[in-house]
């Protein structure tokens, strides 16, 4: 059974910053070293994988991008809308 966080994160397509400074992480952390910051908020991303991490504000689910950076960005700060339905599990 799928948790009904999947459900909205995953049925829901093509990723976007929902705030200005989104961190890109080497890791599913917050601890795990920044690599980049995404500057404007309603920038595409585009998810390979995504995976259970640190929870940030009750999530978990952190993907792990191919562009605009390749890193960890927390589903915190990601609006989607079903482009990436189908990424797999990392």
């Amino acid at each position: 059974m799928v948790p009904a966080l999947l459900l909205v994160v995953l049925v829901a397509g093509c990723a976007r910053t929902s705030i200005p400074g989104v961190a890109v992480r080497s890791g599913p952390t917050t601890g795990s070293s920044l690599v980049a910051k995404i500057p404007e908020s309603n920038t595409p991303v585009r998810v390979r994988c995504w995976s259970r991490g640190e929870a940030v504000q009750g999530d978990p689910v952190w993907y792990r991008i191919a562009s605009p950076q390749e890193g960890w960005v927390t589903n915190y700060y990601i609006r989607s809308n079903g482009d990436h339905a189908n990424a797999p599990s990392c």
